[in-house]
Parts: structure tokens; C-alpha cells; sequence
């Protein structure tokens, strides 16, 4: 996996690398017309977590999409009147998956082993209105890998915008797997689900932000900044019930908890967030998230710095950065 991403600034998307694809095709491929998007090439279960709503090609290695974010998500609620972070995450996340398979050869069934996912926002442009939120997204391919005609790998950087003002800049970068590929990867826990076991005893819903009980992904433990990932069961915005780990975006969600946390009662709310995932969270044993404060690049900033464990071994490193609120 890629070294940790410290988060202190707008992520500046790379040139893109010329990408290989199928010589039937032409230089300049005609745009595509809006479309709808189905469940399957975002990954989601359920229809109202489609946050990508089209997409159109511009050339080999450039892409334009549209996406709507919710004014009132059930588990992504607004914080101080502006849209949850994590929106963003999933966005590009949506994005990435969407063009992959519709655009990029890799058939629906394949897996995608998700390196790092980068993003910073800009908070005067989030703010909710009292209906969904339109957006643009204009995507650039990077750093491909072809294989069969399909993309085995690459680099997605994303910049999305709300009526032409820029709302956030990220990147993700990913790996696919193909069925047989990722038996061989998963071996036994391939077929490994979630327990019914009963949950550890949740951290007070306002310490994290959440609703209730059910949104709250961490439990106490005996240190101030340590806790226990826990994932109510049926928890449908955020986990796939067909998953043998616990989803990447779980693992952000518990790490944005996990700042807010540590740094009540000052209202931690962070602009940009970098993760770096280093290996897979299973579900048939604790993992352990830690965090604490790092020194910010810029100043003004508060920046935590999140961890995950399992087993001794690193799951995932995220670096959130907030404005402080003292200035």
C-alpha cells in the first residue's frame, strides 16, 4: 500500500499518463448521453445511496459526471448546516466504481482493492439548501493498468464543483481483482460475514455526532483515545450485507468519530481527509482505533491523526484536518 496521506491543503490532480485502451476504439470517442446509473456499478444496495446520477466521456483519460447530494440522509446528516464530509468520500468513491465498469472494461463481480482516497472541501461552498444539492465531476484517468482490454488498476482525480464553484478536489487510487484473483487473495474469509454477537456498549451518540446508537461506530475503552470498532447490524448506509470485511468507508466514518472525540467539546469539523488502507478489517475480531493530535501544515488547523489495527497489524491510517475554531 502508499505511504500515509497527511492532509493539509487542496489535492492537486496529476497530468494524466496516456491510457491503452481497446484499439476498436477511436482517439475521440463521441460523449456519451446521460444515462441512468444502476445499483450494480456503484456497489450499493439500496437506490436512495446512489449518489452519482450520470456520466459522459470527454476523450481517453477525461470524464464528466453529474451527482445530487441529500438535504436530509438519514445517517449523513448536515453538520452546522453544511453536507457530511464523508459525502464527499463516497462520491469519489461512486465515481471511480462507476467508470470502471462502464467505461473502463472491468465487469460487474470484480473487486475493488481500494489503496488510498484522498479529498479536501471547501466548507463555504457546502453549505444545505432546502432540496438535493446538484453537482458536476470532471474526472481524469492516471496511472492505468490494462489488462484484456479491462483496467487492472489506476488513479482517479476528481474535482466537483456546484454551480461552477469548486466544492472539493480529491483522488482515490485503486487495484481489481477478478473472481478467481480474489478467492485466492481472501482464501477461507471469503465467505466470512458479520456475527449476531451482541455489540460492545456504544460512546454517547453526541460525543460522535450521530443519531443514535445504531450510527455510533465505536465503543470506549480504558484509554480517552482508544476505542473498539462496533457496526450495528442491518446498517445499510454504510455496509453491503454481501461484504466478507467491513466496507473502507465504515472504517473513515469510525475515524471521523474518533477525531470528533478526541477533540470535544471544540466542534471538530474537518475540511479534508486523507486514508491510507494498508489491509483488509475482518469481521471475526476487534479492531482497534486509535487517535491523536499531529502538528498541522497550516496555521489556524487543528489535524488528528487516526489508526486502526487488528491483530498487531495496521488496517488503515487517516489524517483529518479541521479550521480551528478559536480563530
Amino acid at each position: 500500500m502508499s505511504e500515509t496521506m497527511h492532509v493539509s491543503g487542496t489535492v492537486q490532480p496529476r497530468s494524466p499518463h496516456q491510457l491503452r485502451f481497446n484499439r476498436k476504439q477511436s482517439s475521440t470517442p463521441p460523449p456519451r448521453l446521460d444515462v441512468p446509473v444502476r445499483r450494480e456499478f456503484v456497489h450499493r444496495p439500496l437506490v436512495d445511496d446512489i449518489l452519482v446520477t450520470s456520466w459522459r466521456r470527454l476523450d481517453e483519460s477525461h470524464f464528466s459526471l453529474t451527482a445530487q447530494w441529500p438535504h436530509d440522509h438519514g445517517y449523513f446528516a448536515p453538520n452546522r448546516g453544511r453536507h457530511h464530509l464523508i459525502l464527499t468520500g463516497e462520491t469519489i468513491r461512486q465515481a471511480g466504481l462507476l467508470l470502471s465498469h462502464t467505461e473502463l472494461g472491468v465487469p460487474l463481480g470484480h473487486h475493488f482493492i481500494l489503496k488510498d482516497l484522498v479529498y479536501t472541501t471547501h466548507p463555504e461552498h457546502l453549505a444545505v439548501g432546502s432540496g438535493p444539492t446538484s453537482l458536476t465531476i470532471d474526472v481524469t484517468c492516471s496511472k492505468m493498468r490494462m489488462r484484456a482490454g479491462a483496467m487492472a488498476g489506476g488513479r482517479f482525480d476528481m474535482t466537483i464543483r456546484k454551480a461552477g464553484r469548486i466544492v472539493a478536489t480529491g483522488h482515490s487510487s485503486v487495484t481489481v481483482a477478478s473472481p478467481a484473483v480474489y478467492r485466492r487473495i481472501r482464501g477461507e474469509r471469503l465467505t466470512a460475514r458479520r456475527t449476531l454477537a451482541p455489540l460492545p456498549a456504544p460512546v454517547p451518540p453526541r460525543l460522535t455526532g450521530s443519531v443514535s446508537d445504531g450510527d455510533v461506530l465505536l465503543s470506549p475503552t480504558n484509554r480517552p483515545d482508544r476505542w473498539l470498532l462496533r457496526v450495528a447490524p442491518g446498517h445499510a448506509a454504510v455496509v453491503n450485507p454481501a461484504n466478507d470485511h467491513v466496507p473502507g468507508m465504515v472504517l473513515l466514518d469510525a475515524a471521523q468519530q474518533a477525531a470528533r472525540i478526541l477533540t470535544a467539546p471544540d466542534g471538530f469539523v474537518p475540511y479534508a481527509f486523507g486514508t491510507d488502507f494498508r489491509r483488509y478489517a475482518e469481521h471475526d475480531g476487534p479492531c482497534v482505533i486509535e487517535a491523536r493530535r499531529i502538528p498541522s501544515a497550516l496555521p489556524c488547523t487543528t489535524t488528528v491523526q487516526v489508526t486502526g489495527s487488528q491483530g498487531g497489524h495496521p488496517v488503515f491510517v487517516s489524517t483529518l484536518t479541521a479550521l480551528d475554531p478559536r480563530h
